[in-house]
C-alpha cells in the first residue's frame, strides 16, 4: 500500500511517499525492503533534479549536516551522477529478477503469446522470443533472489568481471547466489553443531566476536557495513555457507614428497565429496596446533605416519580456491610440504577413497598424468602444489604469519 503526504507538514514541504508492508512482506523481504526503496528513492530524486536542474532547494546548513547525496545539487557531479548510476543500475537488476520470475509464472499459467504481447506493448515475435529466454533456461542470480530462492551447492554464481573482484571496486548490478545448502540452516544445523561438526550460527549476525576473528584470521579479513565478513579474496559470486564456520574456516594441507627432479612423487588421496586428486588435510579442530593437524589428517587419511618433530622443509599459510567458497565463508590453509626417504605405504580413508604416489615433476605434469587417467587435479590443490615448485600463490594473496 502507498499513502502520500503533500504540503507544510511532509519533511520538506513538497511530497512524503509512505509504503506500507504487511508483516508477512516485510519479513519476506527484510533488509531488501530498504535497498529497493532507496533506490527508487534516488531515482524520483534524480528525475526532480534531470527536469529542474537542481535539487530540491535545502539551506546550507543542511546540506552540511546531511550524509545523503540526495540533499547535495547537481553542480556536485560527477560525485552525484556516480550517485545515481550507481543505484538506477541497481534498481535495474532489481527489476531484472522480478521480470523473469513473473514472466515465468505468467507462462506457468497458460497464457499464450499474443497475451504477454498485449500486456508488455510489443509485437507477438518479440514476446514469444523473450518468453522462451527465461522459461527454457534456469533462473539467473537475479530471478533466484526475487524469487527468494537458494542456487545449488556447485552454482557458479553471478558473474563477476575480473576488474570488479576486489571489494574496493563498484558493482552496483551485483547479486550474488545463495547456495547454503540445507544442512547448514535450522534443525539439521542444530544438529551438526551438536556433533561438533559446525558452528550453530546462522547468519553472520549470530557470531558475537566477528571483529576479533577478523582480525586474528591467518588472513586478516574486512567486515561489511553490517559486520558481515568479507572474503579477502574478493567477490566471488555468491553468498551464503557451505562451509562449518562463517569467515575463515582453518584448514592444513600436507605436501608430502619423495625424490627429485623427474623421479619425484606426490602423495595424494581422490577426496570422496567430488573425487577430485587432491592433497591430504582437513580442517583444524578448535584449539588444534596446525602441525599436530596436518600430521593427525594425513594419518587419518592415508595411514601414513609421521613422528609429531618431523619438521617441514617448507610452512605457508595462503587463501584456498576452495570450491565451496562465498563472500562470507572460505577457506584458508596452512601447507606443509614434507619429503621422505621413500614412498611410504597409504591407504585411503575417511574423507579419501583412494590414495596414491604420483609423479611428480613439475605441477602442471603432474594435473596432465592425472588426466591421462581419467582424473581431475583439485583446482585449489593445484595451487598449493606450486609451493613445492617455489611458485607464489594465485591471487597475490601472502601470508600473514
Amino acid at each position: 500500500m502507498l499513502r502520500d503526504y503533500t504540503g507544510e507538514g511532509t519533511k520538506r514541504g513538497g511530497l512524503d511517499l509512505v509504503m506500507s508492508l504487511t508483516p508477512d512482506q516485510a519479513d519476506a523481504l527484510g533488509p531488501d525492503a530498504y535497498t529497493i526503496a532507496e533506490a527508487v528513492d534516488t531515482v524520483l530524486v534524480a528525475l526532480a533534479a534531470l527536469r529542474t536542474g537542481h535539487d530540491p532547494d535545502v539551506t546550507l546548513e543542511e546540506i552540511r549536516s546531511s550524509g545523503s547525496m540526495k540533499d547535495r545539487p547537481v553542480s556536485s557531479a560527477p560525485i552525484w551522477h556516480t550517485w545515481v548510476l550507481s543505484d538506477t543500475t541497481k534498481l535495474q537488476a532489481f527489476l531484472e529478477g522480478v521480470l523473469h520470475a513473473t514472466l515465468r509464472g505468467y507462462a506457468g499459467e497458460g497464457a499464450s503469446y499474443g497475451q504477454l504481447a498485449t500486456v508488455l506493448g510489443i509485437p507477438r515475435a518479440t514476446a514469444q522470443t523473450r518468453r522462451d529466454a527465461v522459461c527454457k533456461a534456469a533462473p539467473n542470480p537475479a530471478e533466484l533472489w526475487a524469487t527468494g530462492k537458494r542456487g545449488p551447492e556447485d552454482h557458479p554464481g553471478a558473474p563477476v568481471p575480473a576488474a570488479a573482484r576486489s571489494w574496493a571496486a563498484p558493482l552496483p548490478g551485483y547479486i550474488p547466489v545463495d547456495i547454503t545448502p540445507d544442512r547448514y540452516l535450522g534443525q539439521n544445523l542444530k544438529e551438526l553443531a551438536e556433533q561438533g561438526k559446525a558452528e550453530p550460527y546462522e547468519t553472520p549476525n549470530d557470531v558475537p566476536n566477528m571483529t576479533r576473528r577478523a582480525r586474528t584470521a591467518l588472513i586478516p579479513f574486512e567486515v561489511d557495513e553490517r559486520r558481515w565478513p568479507r572474503n579477502p579474496a574478493g567477490r566471488t559470486g555468491r553468498i551464503g555457507r557451505n562451509l562449518p564456520k562463517w569467515d575463515e574456516n582453518e584448514a592444513v594441507d600436507a605436501i608430502v614428497t619423495t625424490g627429485h627432479g623427474d623421479a619425484r612423487k606426490v602423495l595424494l588421496i581422490r577426496r570422496g565429496d567430488n573425487g577430485w586428486w587432491a592433497t591430504p588435510g582437513g580442517m583444524v579442530d578448535d584449539g588444534e596446533n596446525p602441525h599436530t593437524a596436518v600430521l593427525r589428517e594425513l594419518r587419518e587419511e592415508t595411514r601414513v605416519v609421521l613422528d609429531e618433530d618431523t619438521k617441514p622443509v617448507a610452512v605457508q599459510a595462503l587463501y584456498v580456491a576452495d570450491h565451496r567458497a562465498t563472500d562470507h565463508s572460505w577457506v584458508c590453509t596452512t601447507a606443509h610440504q614434507f619429503e621422505v626417504d621413500d614412498e611410504l605405504d597409504s591407504v585411503g580413508q575417511d574423507d579419501a577413497i583412494e590414495s596414491r604416489w604420483w609423479p611428480f615433476a613439475d605441477t602442471d605434469t603432474l594435473a596432465r598424468e592425472i588426466e591421462a587417467a581419467g582424473g581431475t587435479l583439485s583446482p585449489g590443490h593445484r595451487q598449493l602444489l606450486t609451493l613445492a615448485d617455489g611458485a607464489r600463490p594465485i591471487d597475490g594473496i601472502m601470508p600473514t604469519r
